[in-house]
């Protein structure tokens, strides 16, 4: 046993010592500065240009022509709203002869409710949203009013440093409002293991661990878990430290614990189903005495070893000093702290590039991808931090450059667009494709927030764990044709229609979405309830209609285009083999609805 602790003595002097060498030097953790802004060309619209078309210089690369006017009211609809442009903004798009009407168009689509509805897919899975408690049980909880505060933030565009205060800490604040309170229910998304359970202690470390975890790879984009059991072995974090990070969690009464200031559940009376009702908001809260921390070894909570008081990393020395999450919160969205802002506009940029400037979104650390543009990113990260941390400020920024708005063709010479030659041309999320169908038979049902609904599923599919909870009953009348983002979401057996496409349980935090292509993705566009009975909606508008008619508007709602003649030819052609009756009509809204046109961002 000697023997045994002096090489994990000695293991752990190793590991401080690499640590410390070029700790300091590591990019991602020396504060932001604004670059000097290259040659301008002139194909740059905005000063992203100008680092981009620097870098393809350097590479003997060139852009890609402008996307067309179609694709690009598309892709900003998409990217924006997270629906498809419908017929009447096509064609005001395409006869508008304003010098900027793309953003003016950007302009409309970020005004629009459905912009944080689309802003908020990205979010929650960050803070592993989900309406049950998951391990086992998996028992049903009400998170919806959480989910409603991040979409309706995101549409008043909330300045990112209050969006991160208010739900690291909003408890913490003086005299905290309602909308602050239910703000912190990003940490009470937390899984948890509810009832008389033996390991409750268990469980309770399991949280903060998580909450943790799911801090910093939200904010820091570290993997501070690695730190858990023993020193990272990458970046300069001891297993000390870890532990006074833990400790400023520590203080969170957990599920069902007594004590005698606010509980984490307050009752708000909210609308449902036409009847002012009580809801009761899971919320954030300190004990009135702070428990004792102590450093688990090897992450063995009934192994205590020394005694920790919280604090920070010694890699952040310059920062304050941090007892509690306010202090945290308020660190994090310090000016000179290096991570905060790098982090957010990385993940911006991720979600109309396709990739991250750090392809490892969520590893900022000596081991993540270093920047593709380390110039770009440090001008964008000083710019979103001067102009009030606001995020569509930012969006607008990267939409309106020259490097968003190019077609996205392939380039052979550019394999992967790791120098931004071309548009990202990717998968959409399953909950984007299944609005679009929604969106393109006109059964889409615009309501904003509320409970979560339970649209249909083929049978035996999301029981609940326990026996106790009930079952999946299928909504009826406009809950059953609500946006994606407001299916039930629940951890063990989340909705087919979003796992089939690469969507997370939401147990624990994802920064990236794995996009796969796989023959059950066919499958479940062919034959998924919802998507067959859109089918047929959508077919029933259109009997009116002549046959070319119907091609050009079945082309305008499910591709926002209008076919080309071949494509019009060959479709009225396999029509009139098949009888040109309903079902024929529906086959052929089926083809559209699985055409790799439809089912991606180009």
């Amino acid at each position: 046993m000697r023997l045994l602790h002096f090489v994990l003595v000695l293991t752990q002097c190793f590991f401080s010592i690499v640590q410390a060498s070029g700790a300091d030097e590591h990019w991602a953790f020396q504060a932001p500065k604004r670059p000097t802004l290259p040659r301008v060309s002139s194909w740059a619209a905005n000063p992203i240009d100008a680092f981009v078309a620097a870098k393809q210089r350097e590479r003997e690369l060139s852009p890609s022509a402008p996307a067309s006017e179609t694709a690009l009211l598309r892709r900003l609809s998409l990217d924006l709203r997270g629906l498809p442009p419908t017929p009447v903004e096509q064609e005001r798009f395409l006869t508008d002869e304003h010098l900027n009407k793309s953003e003016r168009q950007m302009d409309r689509f970020m005004a629009s409710p459905a912009y944080g509805e689309r802003m908020a897919l990205d979010w929650l899975d960050l803070a592993r949203y989900a309406d049950t408690t998951g391990h086992a049980a998996d028992m049903p909880r009400t998170m919806w009013l959480y989910r409603d505060w991040v979409i309706e933030s995101l549409n008043e565009d909330l300045a990112y440093d209050r969006f991160t205060i208010e739900q690291l800490a909003g408890d913490l604040l003086p005299s905290p409002t309602e909308s602050q309170l239910i703000a912190t229910g990003f940490h009470r998304n937390s899984p948890q293991a509810l009832g008389n359970n033996p390991r409750k202690e268990e469980f309770r470390v399991k949280g903060i661990v998580d909450r943790l975890d799911v801090t910093g790879q939200t904010w820091l984009g570290l993997t501070l878990a690695c730190a858990e059991c023993h020193d990272h072995k990458h970046d300069p974090i001891s297993t000390r430290e870890y532990y006074q990070l833990f400790a400023i969690f520590n203080n969170v009464p957990h599920e069902g614990e007594k004590f005698h200031v606010r509980g984490p559940r307050m009752e708000v009376m909210r609308v449902v189903n036409g009847q002012a009702t009580n809801v009761q908001a899971q919320i954030m809260a300190e004990l009135p005495e702070p428990r004792a921390t102590h450093i688990h070894l090897r992450g063995d909570f009934e192994q205590p070893g020394d005694q920790v008081s919280p604090g920070l990393p010694a890699m952040f020395a310059h920062g304050p000093s941090a007892k509690t999450r306010l202090d945290l919160a308020h660190w994090f969205v310090s000016k000179d702290h290096p991570l905060t802002a790098r982090v957010e506009v990385n993940r911006l940029w991720q979600q109309f590039f396709g990739a991250g400037l750090v392809k490892t979104a969520d590893d900022f650390g000596k081991h993540g991808d270093a920047p593709t543009h380390p110039a770009l990113l440090d001008h964008l990260a000083v710019g979103f931090v001067e102009n009030g941390w606001s995020r569509k400020w930012m969006q607008r920024q990267l939409l309106t450059s020259a490097t968003y708005q190019q077609a996205s063709r392939h380039r052979l010479e550019d394999f992967d667009n790791r120098w931004l030659t071309r548009a990202g041309r990717f998968r959409l999320k399953g909950e984007v494709i299944r609005d679009q169908v929604l969106a393109a038979s006109d059964l889409l049902v615009s309501k904003l927030g509320g409970p979560s609904v339970f649209p249909p599923q083929p049978e035996g599919v999301g029981q609940f764990r326990d026996a106790t909870a009930g079952t999946w009953e299928t909504s009826v009348g406009e809950d059953r044709y609500r946006r994606s983002m407001y299916t039930f979401w629940q951890r063990m057996s989340p909705h087919p229609a979003m796992t089939t496409f690469d969507a997370p349980s939401r147990e624990t935090c994802t920064v990236t979405r794995a996009r796969t292509n796989t023959p059950l993705q066919a499958l479940a566009q062919w034959n998924e309830p919802t998507i067959t009975e859109a089918a047929g909606a959508l077919v029933d508008r259109l009997t009116d209609s002549t046959p070319a008619q119907r091609v050009a508007i079945l082309f305008h709602r499910c591709l926002a285009r209008a076919p080309t003649a071949h494509e019009l030819d060959r479709f009225l052609s396999w029509v009139d083999t098949q009888g040109s009756d309903r079902a024929a009509w529906i086959s052929l809204v089926s083809v559209l609805f699985n055409l790799d046109e439809f089912l991606t961002r180009e």
